[in-house]
């Protein structure tokens, strides 16, 4: 009686690791965007830390303007996730082979 329990649980554990390994592979967008959109958070937060003293704006502006582009960036690899996981542009299954007529 203890094998068999044992057994069941072992397999239904298996189960859910599997489960859950597919569902995370059916639905998540390629791993690389999310470790871009890690580098772009990165790299916002070491531009917000820099400094520049005494200078009006800061870094001639042009700090200001590369963070609004990398969160402009973050934006998009938002969107790109969303397209991947639920792409507009299916591919299509093929059509039959007409049949011959005799």
């Amino acid at each position: 009686m203890k094998d068999a329990s044992k057994r069941r649980r072992w397999t239904m554990g298996v189960l859910m690791i599997a489960g859950a390994t597919y569902a995370s592979i059916a639905l998540a967008a390629d791993q690389r965007l999310d470790d871009a959109d890690a580098a772009v958070v990165k790299a916002i937060a070491l531009l917000e830390a820099a400094e520049n003293p005494g200078v009006v704006p800061p870094f001639g502006g042009h700090r200001k303007k590369a963070i609004d582009h990398l969160k402009k960036g973050r934006a998009e690899i938002a969107k790109s996730k969303a397209y991947a996981d639920n792409p507009k542009n299916k591919p299509k299954p093929p059509k039959p082979a007409p049949t011959p007529t005799p």
